[in-house]
C-alpha cells in the first residue's frame, strides 16, 4: 500500500507501455521489505521540466529517465556524476535534500553483465560496435574509461559514429576507430580482428524482427557476440552466432545490472542482482 511516507520513484520518458521495470523494480522493493513505490511518468521533452520541478517537492527518492529524455534531462538537474558528464546523458536520478543528482548506469550494467559472463580483461580486449546511439555511446564510454583495448564502431549514420569516436577520443584517450558503415570490407576484416562483437543498433528488435546488422559470415572462431535486446531472447545475430557454437549474451544482464545499480543509489542497500534477475525471468518467462 503506498502511503504518506512512501519513497516514490518515477520512470520519466515516452512511450512507456512496453517497459518492464516498474514490475522489477516494485516486486524487489517488495521482497526486500522496502516501503518504496516505482511508477511510470509519461512525459517528454516538451514538458519534462514541469515534471520534474513537481518531483523536486514530492516524496520521491529518485527516478530513471528513458527516450526522448536522457539528454534534456541534464539542464535540470544539479549535480552530475563524472562519468554520466563524459556519456552526456544520464538514465538514473537521485532525489535528495531537494536537489537532483543524476548517473549513467546503462554502460555499468552492460559492462557488469559482460565481465560476470566471460571474465574478459578489458585492457587485453578489442570490440567492435553496431550503433552509436544513446545505449551505445553509454556502453562504449564505460568500456573506454574501464580500459578497453580498442573500440571500433561503425552506425548506419556515419557521422553519429564518427563523432561518439571523436568524443570517445578526445575525453578518455585513444581508444576508438570509426568505420563507414557500407565498407563491407572494412568492416568484415575489422570484425576479424575483434574478440567481442555488440550489436546496439536496434536491428533484431520489432520492426525489425528476424533481421541482422551483419551477414553471419562476418563472424568468426573465438568471437564473442552480444545484443542488448532482450525481446526477443535471441535475435537473428545471436541465433546466427550460437549456431556457429560461439558464446552469446542478450540484454538481460544489462536491464539487471542498471537496474540493480539504479536501486542501490536510490536505497542504499546492496544491488540485488539476484532478485532482480529472478523477477525478470519470470516477467519474461509469462510473455
Amino acid at each position: 500500500m503506498v502511503t504518506t511516507k512512501t519513497k516514490l520513484i518515477g520512470l520519466l520518458g515516452y512511450p512507456l507501455n512496453f517497459t518492464f521495470s516498474p514490475r522489477m523494480h516494485n516486486e524487489t522493493f517488495k521482497r526486500l521489505g522496502l516501503d518504496y513505490f516505482y511508477f511510470p511518468i509519461e512525459v517528454d521533452n516538451e514538458h519534462l521540466a514541469d515534471v520534474m520541478n513537481g518531483i523536486r517537492y514530492m516524496n520521491f527518492g529518485g527516478y530513471n529517465v528513458t527516450k526522448p529524455n536522457k539528454v534534456k534531462v541534464l539542464d535540470y538537474l544539479d549535480e552530475l556524476d563524472p562519468l554520466a558528464e563524459k556519456i552526456g546523458s544520464a538514465n538514473t536520478v537521485v532525489a535528495k535534500d531537494g536537489k537532483f543528482r543524476g548517473y549513467n548506469t546503462d554502460g555499468e550494467g552492460f559492462v557488469h553483465a559482460l565481465l560476470d559472463t566471460t571474465g574478459l580483461d578489458l585492457s587485453a580486449t578489442t570490440f567492435f560496435v553496431i550503433g552509436a546511439g544513446g545505449a551505445s555511446r553509454a556502453l562504449c564510454f564505460t568500456l573506454a574509461v574501464r580500459g578497453a583495448l580498442k573500440l571500433t564502431i561503425i552506425d548506419k549514420f556515419d557521422q553519429v559514429a564518427r563523432t561518439l569516436v571523436d568524443e570517445l577520443n578526445a575525453k578518455v584517450g585513444k581508444c576508438a576507430d570509426f568505420l563507414p558503415s557500407e565498407d563491407a570490407k572494412a568492416i568484415e576484416s575489422a570484425i576479424a580482428r575483434s574478440a567481442v562483437l555488440i550489436n546496439a543498433s536496434g536491428i533484431g528488435m520489432e520492426p525489425h524482427l528476424g533481421e541482422s546488422p551483419i551477414p553471419a559470415s562476418f563472424l568468426h572462431e573465438g568471437l564473442f557476440v552480444c545484443d542488448i535486446v532482450y525481446n526477443p531472447l535471441k535475435t537473428k545475430l545471436l541465433e546466427d552466432a550460437e549456431s556457429m557454437g560461439l558464446g552469446i549474451m542478450n540484454g538481460i544482464g544489462m536491464v539487471v545490472n542498471q537496474g540493480a545499480l539504479a536501486f542501490s543509489l536510490w536505497t542504499g542497500v546492496p544491488e540485488p542482482k539476484k532478485i532482480m534477475r529472478e523477477v525478470m525471468d519470470g516477467i519474461i518467462a509469462g510473455l
